[in-house]
């Protein structure tokens, strides 16, 4: 994923350099391929704001490390130690999924205002609510295509303005959603060593966002 995604930033850089993006927002375009490059590097980082406990799931070593692999997560080191059958799971905030998307979304949001993105947003919010999923042992799940479900409605409802819409309706409708999938996790809910909001399981998703909106900077209004 890493790896994908830092081959995607080549023609963002291009453009950025060229100064063909970020003009929508009244951003630099270098400044603006700097927040997007560090969104990527800084998606390791989590801030921890609670805990909470959940039910520790029966994993074999096999799937422990199955799992690990496939979410890059330490699953097996996570899973081992205290209460055999809670767990203390750590609710954090993922520094380039959720932190640096949402202070971009809200100053794009605060210098290009419109209702178009607001009523988008609700749609994104319900629609990652609906599709999320609580999987044992890594969190809160949700499927990479959200990313994409604005760009319909935003060319639809306001196409002059439609990299704003995309930006400001895709990632906090995302992160949005993903936070209200929280109050679907009880005690009972078999759980994870940590649930990372806007990290794995929904980094994926707001990355891709944000990175169809930037392009989309390139587009005359």
């Amino acid at each position: 994923m890493f790896a994908l995604f830092g081959f995607m930033l080549l023609p963002i850089f291009y453009l950025s350099y060229t100064n063909k993006l970020g003009g929508q927002w009244n951003i630099n375009p270098i400044v603006l391929f700097i927040l997007i490059a560090a969104m990527l590097l800084l998606s390791f980082v989590e801030i921890p704001i609670y805990n909470i406990r959940t039910k520790k799931p029966e994993f074999s070593d096999e799937k422990k490390e199955l799992l690990g692999e496939f979410y890059s997560v330490p699953l097996s080191d996570e899973m081992e130690g205290g209460d055999e059958l809670v767990l203390k799971t750590s609710i954090t905030l993922n520094l380039g999924g959720f932190i640096l998307p949402v202070i971009l979304a809200a100053y794009v949001a605060f210098n290009n205002p419109g209702f178009a993105a607001l009523e988008i947003m609700m749609i994104i919010i319900i629609a990652t609510h609906l599709l999320s999923e609580i999987k044992a042992g890594i969190g809160i799940v949700i499927p990479n295509y959200i990313g994409l479900i604005p760009i319909p409605f935003a060319l639809i409802l306001d196409p002059g303005n439609a990299a704003t819409v995309v930006l400001v309706s895709g990632v906090l409708g995302i992160l949005i959603g993903v936070i209200t999938s929280l109050f679907n996790i009880n005690e009972n809910t078999e759980g994870s060593p940590s649930i990372n909001l806007g990290g794995v399981g929904s980094f994926e998703a707001v990355y891709i966002t944000v990175l169809i909106a930037a392009l989309l900077t390139y587009l005359p209004m």
